[in-house]
């Protein structure tokens, strides 16, 4: 008789990429001064936090400048080229958060921990789809430490936990889309060298 074969493969991956940030301490110094221009303000309802989203214009293009050389091997490594489209900072004192939220359905979304604190929340990514044995959610924290980011598709719901740390924890986040030609020319556009 002849024996059965069995194969096992995803029908479903999603990607992430982790990037350590090369010469991290100086970077921060320029980032911290550029976002000095950028002031947060708190945000209260169903999350609290403090964040510069929709009035950033003119910090894609200098953090573009700062981070050159992560982002151009970022698009080396995905093969494509892309536009950031969206930027802004948010910083966590103690005992705030940010409720699940995605991006987008299109692009890639960014996260740079610009400040870290050890008792501070990493972000935590929600699998998109039940266990097939548990019927439950996966939750995911990808392990990082301050000056690393990490890249998602922006569907991924993502949230933070309450910031148990009485030092702020601060990030910069953006989005990007893969197909910049129909991205407005006033965008960054990185194009693999």
């Amino acid at each position: 008789m002849e024996k059965s074969t069995l194969q096992q493969e995803s029908l479903f991956n999603i990607p992430f990429w982790g990037i350590r940030i090369a010469d991290f301490q100086q970077k921060k110094k320029e980032l911290v001064t550029l976002l000095e221009s950028y002031p947060e303000k708190e945000k209260e309802g169903i999350q609290e936090f403090a964040s510069n989203q929709g009035s950033v214009t003119g910090l894609v293009e200098q953090f573009a400048s700062i981070m050159k050389q992560e982002l151009e091997d970022f698009s080396r490594e995905i093969n494509k080229d892309f536009a950031i489209i969206d930027i802004w900072s948010v910083s966590y004192a103690q005992g705030e958060y940010q409720s699940a939220h995605n991006h987008s359905a299109l692009g890639l979304s960014g996260i740079l921990y610009l400040d870290l604190p050890k008792d501070s929340p990493k972000t935590t990514y929600i699998q998109p789809w039940h266990d097939y044995e548990t019927d439950t959610i996966r939750y995911i924290e990808v392990p990082i430490v301050e000056g690393d980011i990490v890249i998602v598709p922006s569907f991924v719901l993502h949230f933070s936990n309450p910031n148990k740390s009485k030092n702020k924890k601060r990030i910069i986040s953006w989005d990007m889309k893969l197909n910049p030609a129909i991205v407005p020319p006033t965008k960054v556009v990185l194009e693999d060298k």
